[in-house]
């Protein structure tokens, strides 16, 4: 007994962060009915990767939504820095449309050159179109719908393009809101936001293609065929 209370001390926050409670909420979160709210949660994006050692990859993801729009998220990192500072194991990302991202700072991509990020272990002849129709510079194959948003979120690629059904709702809440809190723009294929609601159909049917900020969401669109689209229907 005396361990299990230990551990529970442990794992208590002590402080809070003033930075964050000094935010101010936006208007149109502070009445919201308990009823329109779905949370969508993750506990290991990145399932394959974490089983092949690919520690960075993986995340676990809370998403918020309300009236089926992905509003609020958490993007947690555990194993952040593992080869690098592993006296400092971890980070969470967090971001609440309105008001921003905590936890990292968004960046704009470098000029003059497109990086894609794309699956690393669900390659079909779609999602090849799909990146071949960009004409990219350089393509960054990762694992986890979370680590690809962090990655157009912190400028490291300009977007993220899956022309697959292959992300479920849970995988892409979370990492929705964050990416838009951050200034950048996640859609499917089609340009519409996914609804987040609780009688929805898990898979995102539709693609997904997400842009950093500073990035011009509707011209990148643009070069994805409109026949490539239309393998993804309502």
């Amino acid at each position: 007994m005396k361990l299990c209370f230990k551990v529970v001390q442990d794992w208590i926050v002590s402080e809070v962060d003033q930075s964050v409670l000094a935010l101010d909420c936006p208007p149109q979160y502070k009445e919201v009915n308990p009823q329109d709210v779905v949370v969508w949660v993750d506990p290991l994006d990145g399932t394959s990767e974490y089983t092949q050692g690919l520690l960075d990859h993986v995340t676990v993801l809370i998403g918020i939504a309300v009236q089926g729009r992905a509003v609020a998220g958490v993007i947690h990192q555990p194993y952040y820095g593992y080869k690098t500072a592993p006296d400092t194991l971890g980070r969470t990302i967090w971001g609440l449309v309105g008001s921003g991202i905590g936890g990292i700072q968004a960046q704009t991509p470098p000029k003059g050159e497109l990086i894609l990020t794309t699956t690393r272990s669900h390659n079909t002849a779609l999602v090849v179109e799909a990146l071949e129709a960009l004409k990219p510079s350089k393509i960054v194959r990762v694992g986890g719908a979370g680590h690809k948003a962090l990655l157009v979120i912190e400028g490291l690629c300009h977007a993220y393009v899956f022309a697959s059904n292959g992300c479920k709702k849970w995988d892409t809440c979370g990492p929705e809101a964050v990416l838009e809190a951050a200034g950048g723009v996640f859609t499917d294929l089609h340009g519409n936001h996914y609804s987040y609601g609780k009688d929805v159909a898990y898979p995102d049917a539709q693609g997904i293609f997400a842009t950093a900020k500073g990035v011009d969401h509707a011209e990148l669109l643009k070069k994805i065929p409109q026949a490539l689209k239309d393998a993804f229907p309502y």
